[in-house]
């Protein structure tokens, strides 16, 4: 932030959000944020985890860092996606964001709760770490795994079958977003304060589409910064 001090142009604020009180008072000005709405793929995960598991199970929500802002709102979607099912969360730990420490959680938690319905992790690194251990466990048929970002090995899982679902993020598109932005600004364009990025449930049934249109989304999605860049409103 101190680098940025005394910056007059707006900043393009891309995926991991500054916080606007901060920077107001470092004398940045944030034209606009461009991200993911973590909390609403959250949500989309547990709308998933619901139906898969019929509306009732346990489940363990592994997250990230402490401290992380990211993990808690994409952990607290995904218990908004549940509210009013009968699915209960038995365990939550924190793994770092890294797969073999999110193993060696889901080993433990495994042990703990050998009738347990399901996982939700905050990424798909640390998912993809919980399938390791729910196969070795030799509990793939018996365990729903749903991570999140959308990464090509993830896709690969859940088109093995390894993983249930994970719900896509698209960082390409975050970044055509902010050169749209860039360019809109220079043609005297007033940017919204933020725009939420396309996310997408990827499952069995749609994760071929997914992988052949990687790193782009597979299905159409809204663009106000194009239409701004054309002149449009």
């Amino acid at each position: 932030m101190a680098a940025l001090r005394g910056v007059s142009r707006p900043i393009i604020n891309v995926n991991s959000p500054i916080d606007r009180t901060a920077a107001q008072r470092a004398g940045v000005r944030i034209g606009i944020y461009i991200g993911t709405d973590d909390f609403a793929a959250g949500r989309l995960a547990g709308a998933r985890m619901a139906s898969l598991l019929q509306g009732a199970g346990d489940i363990a929500l592994v997250g990230g860092r402490v401290g992380s802002i990211l993990a808690p709102l994409r952990l607290g979607g995904f218990e908004r996606g549940i509210r009013g099912t009968r699915l209960r969360v038995v365990e939550r730990v924190n793994a770092d964001y890294e797969r073999t420490k999110a193993q060696i959680a889901a080993e433990q938690i495994l042990e703990d709760h050998p009738r347990l319905d399901g996982f939700f992790a905050a990424n798909d690194l640390m998912a993809l770490g919980v399938a390791d251990a729910v196969r070795a466990a030799g509990k793939v048929d018996d365990v729903a795994i749903i991570g999140l970002d959308g990464i090509p090995e993830a896709l690969d899982a859940v088109r093995a079958g390894s993983m249930s679902a994970t719900v896509s993020q698209y960082p390409y598109v975050m970044g055509q977003m902010a050169v749209e932005a860039c360019g809109a600004v220079t043609r005297g364009a007033r940017l919204p304060a933020r725009v939420d990025a396309p996310i997408a449930l990827v499952t069995k049934s749609n994760v071929a589409d997914a992988i052949a249109t990687f790193p782009k989304p597979f299905r159409p999605y809204s663009d106000p910064l194009r239409r701004l860049l054309r002149g449009r409103r």
